[in-house]
């Protein structure tokens, strides 16, 4: 495969005829790195030098050290860096005004995962939206997807469903790279922000990325993990853990209550493509049934190309429920700073998925609804796409 290079990897060439002498600030995590494997924060500090005036975290803080949602990051002073690190998962989820002090443009590299849950884009487009009209250019640095930019899963968000999960009428495995993420939402929004992609080169839109991989969150410790991710969030919305708590997080799936050989032995009957579900226990060490022994499977993903996570774990819930009626519970709210709001109807950005599942329905049945939903998502987003 031919190498591919990130947005902060092209910068360098360009980076004294976008930016020049103007103070920035850089918007991410502290563990992406570029094609060499150094940290994108060191070469943009290279590149900018006192220019670079802060950098702005997202969910899980500069560290990478926040477990889970709604546990946010402090902003603080960073002596190795010389820098303050403001986070934008903290107190306050968009900026402080005078955070802009000395800054006209700001630097963009988030480690997204393909996922429309997962909140970086999302939170990355309130971000335009509270500059629009304030004449601060976003630069982005832009990564390809890593499930690639071809293959789309689950319905698409609702705008009455709209949160810090979903920003844009998306459908959860989405396809789009950051920089055509937000170059859809600056149109979708009508924002007044100057905006400018830094292109990946190499990439093309079929190519799945599973190499580099640092740990753009704690519990999405490999690639493995963001191919079931799309489909494994939804357990977040249950009371089923998601492995949250164990060394594989988002392949396990169980709960103190579930029969695991029946379970295992049900999704199995179902000939899922790409997959194998195979019964398992697991202890997990924090998060939900914290301490107890789980039963549940483990889902083996046998060939990527063919594998769909969304109706992977649809069926797993749904199998889940029908075996354990007694026991299964949706989850309660709070989540990702909603309080009223079911987490599952937040993770999917609408209640159709919920309302499937507690009617038994199979995923073939809803299969066609989704592919529409999709199918129109698809001709929307066509004008933004930058990648072959």
């Amino acid at each position: 495969m031919a190498t591919i290079l990130n947005g902060i990897d092209v910068l360098p060439r360009f980076y004294r005829k976008m930016v020049g002498d103007r103070g920035i600030a850089l918007v991410g995590g502290g563990n992406a790195v570029d094609a060499a494997g150094r940290p994108v924060h060191a070469q943009v500090k290279r590149l900018a030098g006192r220019n670079l005036k802060a950098i702005w975290s997202l969910q899980h803080g500069f560290f990478v050290d926040r477990q889970d949602n709604m546990v946010t990051s402090p902003s603080f002073f960073w002596r190795e860096g010389g820098l303050w690190v403001r986070s934008l998962y903290g107190e306050h989820l968009l900026p402080m005004e005078e955070w802009l002090d000395g800054i006209s443009a700001l630097l963009v590299d988030p480690f997204d995962v393909g996922a429309r849950v997962y909140t970086f884009l999302n939170h990355l487009v309130m971000l335009l939206r509270w500059l629009s009209g304030r004449g601060i250019e976003v630069i982005v640095l832009d990564r390809p997807n890593p499930l690639n930019g071809r293959d789309l899963e689950g319905n698409v968000a609702r705008p009455d469903h709209f949160s810090i999960v979903a920003q844009l009428p998306v459908p959860m495995r989405h396809g789009l790279s950051a920089g055509e993420y937000l170059s859809f939402a600056l149109s979708r929004y009508g924002l007044d922000v100057p905006l400018a992609v830094v292109q990946a080169r190499g990439w093309k839109r079929a190519t799945q990325v599973p190499g580099s991989w640092t740990l753009p969150s704690p519990n999405m410790p490999g690639f493995a993990t963001a191919l079931v991710y799309p489909g494994a969030v939804l357990l977040e919305g249950t009371n089923l853990s998601e492995g949250r708590g164990t060394t594989r997080p988002f392949e396990l799936a169980g709960a103190p209550y579930v029969d695991a050989r029946r379970l295992a032995d049900r999704l199995q009957q179902l000939k899922l493509p790409g997959a194998r579900f195979v019964p398992m226990f697991f202890k997990p060490e924090f998060s939900k049934h914290a301490g107890r022994v789980c039963r549940g499977v483990l889902v083996q993903v046998l060939d990527r190309r063919s594998f769909r996570s969304f109706a992977a774990y649809y069926e797993l819930i749904r199998q889940a429920a029908r075996l354990h009626p007694g026991e299964f519970r949706w989850r309660k709210p709070p989540y990702e700073f909603e309080y009223r709001r079911r987490p599952i109807d937040m993770i999917c950005a609408s209640p159709e998925i919920r309302e499937a599942l507690e009617a038994g329905t199979p995923f073939a049945a809803i299969r066609d609804r989704i592919d529409r939903q999709i199918a129109a998502f698809a001709e929307e987003v066509g004008p933004f796409l930058l990648y072959p």
